[in-house]
């Protein structure tokens, strides 16, 4: 990827004048310091990976807002799950040990599933939880879940044959 050189030049200023002021930044819009640089680098990512359509006359304020905007989708995403987490009575730490247990591949393909797919899947296959308390817990039918779960193994088994390095 070639990054046009407007786009390194700003780039470049901003990383040696304004990074940490926008982590700080999003930081305190969020309330979350470790989820905001994470935030920031992926806004970063983003404007490399495709310039805006319009001209950004202030990178900072730009980076600043993207990240927000991702830092909250993420933290809507935590909440749903840990509500459908209590909705089926786990605690949201059983569900953190055994996230520690898996490969790193399946929880990286696991993360980049939907919400809704990756509920599904975690509750069914590592909780050991039928689709019919599933149901309940999330409030959607049972037919609803069943087509989350073929979906979302669908979704994993071609992630993980890419990641699959044995050929």
């Amino acid at each position: 990827m070639t990054v046009a050189p407007r786009f390194q030049l700003d780039l470049d200023e901003f990383v040696a004048s304004e990074y940490p002021k926008v982590v700080a930044a999003v930081g305190l819009i969020t309330g979350s310091r470790r989820d905001a640089e994470d935030a920031v680098q992926d806004a970063i990512v983003g404007y490399l990976a495709s310039s805006p359509a319009r001209e950004i006359r202030n990178l900072a304020a730009w980076i600043t807002v993207v990240a927000s905007n991702r830092v909250r989708d993420i933290q809507r995403s935590r909440g749903a799950e840990s509500r459908a987490l209590a909705g089926v009575g786990l605690p949201a730490e059983s569900a953190e040990l055994i996230v520690d247990e898996l490969d790193i591949d399946i929880v990286a393909a696991l993360q980049q599933l939907p919400p809704r797919q990756k509920q599904v899947c975690v509750l069914h296959y590592l909780l050991d939880h039928s689709v019919v308390s599933i149901a309940e817990g999330l409030g959607v039918s049972e037919g609803t879940v069943k087509t989350q779960l073929h979906r979302a193994r669908k979704s994993l088994a071609q992630r993980l044959r890419r990641e699959d390095h044995r050929g």
